[in-house]
Formats: structure tokens, sequence, C-alpha cells
């Protein structure tokens, strides 16, 4: 879906919506009591956002996949397979595309075995039963309670575009902010500063192990020229804006829904573009250039024209925050 542009601000409508999503964060809250508990074998490092799209939970669970890594620890991903067809269990492997899978979960898999599933907890039970993992990392769950043997790690981005801090459908917010605090572990918080300072209120509130990083960008071929630029990602503002940040000019946006699978006409479209600016006159994110595969986009012939900006996550305080995962995975 498109983010809509009435939870940038609060409304007459995002007041008429406000009690629904109270009621949804209820039922929701609900349902994950009733449900029958699953123990993992090993710890399951979920990681969570408080909006529903846009909140960089991809590249910190890329950041602590490649600080395990580092460790010398045997490491999974898992993942609910969102938007992506299979229904069943999966080992992602190099025959999947973001149609199969999402386009999340691949880009985890490029670093780490990686297991899919419209179901979480089979997903969980598939990697604890393909190997003896140290830690599983996921991006899914992170409100479960039903999940056992977990670390919650809630994710705070201060990039974020103002929003309205309300709670789905009034507004970006997955449930309150107050819910997501109280159940976190660890919070790891990015370009603190930036931070809306209603958030920063709250987090004094709790008592948790913080952990400062910040944000890291590169473009793959081409910094200089001017760019057209395209995407569908939860909050293609932030991507706009990073833009803006690093003195990129582009001279046109163009914007699909969040998780958007490319068609061979949208590649067309885009083929034709490049065509009249040249090489790497395009330029999206690396969540969209994973979308693109031999299907939609056979000999690379987009591909090989395309521009990305890739994102990640550098933790200020790596050791602090291994020493507070292996700390609670040891409770």
């Amino acid at each position: 879906m498109r983010r809509p542009r009435f939870w940038n601000d609060t409304s007459l409508l995002t007041n008429v919506l406000t009690p629904i999503g109270l009621i949804h964060n209820f039922i929701s809250k609900q349902s994950y009591k009733v449900k029958k508990p699953y123990y993992s074998k090993a710890p399951v490092i979920c990681i969570g956002s408080l909006i529903i799209g846009g909140g960089a939970k991809t590249p910190v669970v890329i950041a602590i996949q490649k600080l395990l890594l580092k460790k010398n620890k045997k490491v999974s991903a898992a993942s609910k397979c969102y938007k992506g067809k299979i229904k069943h269990p999966v080992l992602i492997d190099k025959t999947h595309t973001s149609i199969d899978v999402g386009d999340e979960p691949l880009l985890l898999s490029q670093f780490c075995e990686t297991f899919v599933s419209k179901n979480r907890k089979a997903a969980l039970e598939m990697a604890n039963n393909y190997s003896e993992y140290d830690y599983i990392v996921s991006d899914d769950g992170y409100r479960d309670i039903s999940i056992k043997n977990k670390i919650n790690v809630l994710v705070i981005d201060g990039n974020i575009p103002k929003i309205n801090l309300k709670q789905f459908p009034a507004g970006d917010l997955r449930g309150s902010i107050d819910d997501a605090l109280s159940i976190a572990d660890i919070l790891i918080l990015i370009d603190e500063e930036k931070t809306d300072k209603k958030i920063v209120e709250k987090i004094k509130n709790y008592k948790k192990h913080c952990i400062s990083a910040r944000s890291e960008y590169q473009i793959r071929n081409d910094d200089k020229s001017e760019k057209i630029t395209f995407t569908g990602i939860g909050m293609p503002k932030k991507f706009y804006n990073t833009l803006d940040k690093l003195k990129i000019k582009s001279i046109q946006n163009l914007t699909y829904p969040n998780h958007f699978q490319y068609g061979r006409h949208d590649v067309k479209h885009l083929l034709k573009i490049a065509s009249e600016h040249g090489k790497y006159s395009l330029l999206t994110t690396s969540k969209d250039f994973v979308r693109f595969n031999d299907k939609n986009d056979p000999n690379r012939q987009l591909r090989d024209l395309v521009d990305v900006l890739d994102i990640s996550v550098k933790i200020d305080q790596p050791d602090d925050l291994m020493r507070y995962i292996s700390q609670k995975s040891m409770n």
C-alpha cells in the first residue's frame, strides 16, 4: 500500500480513526496471549520498530548479523515472507526471487542462511531443526509474546520524517509507544539527536539498555550526476530526504507502493528513461533493487544501468550490544 499523507499530521480523519487503532492494538495483544507458546532452541533476536514501514529494521538486522558472525557465532535469519508467495517454510536459495519470499528476506539471505514462512513459528522451527545455531535473528515477531527464549531489540530511527505519532490506521505506529518500550530488552537509537522529542521523553521513563547508532550511506557507482529516483518502500520521503542530505540532485521522483513488485512493463518504462538520460541516471534503494530478477529483467538490461543507494547502520558500541545480547540469552 502507499503510505497515506494524512499520517503526517493530526486531522478530523485521524481523530475519527484513532479509536479504531486502539481497538486494533487491544485485539492484537490479546491474540498473542492465547497463542500456543513456542520455545526456540536457539535464542531469537527479534528486531522491532515503532512504525509500520521505514523504521530501519532491515539494516539493523544485517548489522547484528555481521557483528555476531564477526564473533564466530553461528547465525541464521527468520522472516515471515511478507508479500512473498511461498506459504510453507523454506530456506532461501539462489533460485528464489522477491516474488517467492519477499524483498527483505532476500536481502537478509545475502549474509546468512535465511528461513521464511507465512507462519513465523514454522520458520523458526525449520531453522532450529536445520542446524544448531547460536542465534536466530528475525525482522518479525517483536510483539509476539508466545515466542519464548527471545531477545527484543527495539529500533528507533531519528531519520523518520515528521509523523502524527498515532496508531494504525490513524498513523504509522504499530501500537502504542509505551507498549513497544515496555517489552524491549535493548534499544538501538539511530541518529538519536534527530529523534522526535515526544519519543525521547517516553524513553526516559524506561530503564533499558540503550545503544547508539548512526546511518551510513554509499552510492554504488556515480554520486556526481543528476538522478531520476524510483522507489517502492514504506517511507519514500525518508529516501528523498537522504538524497537531499547527500546533495544528490533528483530531477524526478517516481514513487511506487511499498514492496511493489516490478513487472516487465515497469522495467521497459525504466529502461526508456535510462536510454534517454544515460547509465546510472536511475537511482533506487537496495530493497527495490533485489526485486529485479531474470524474470522481469532478462539479461540484466535494467540492473546494469541502475545505480543503488546502500543504507547501513553502524553500531557505536558493538561490544556493549554483544554483551547485552549474551547476558539476555543466558537468562
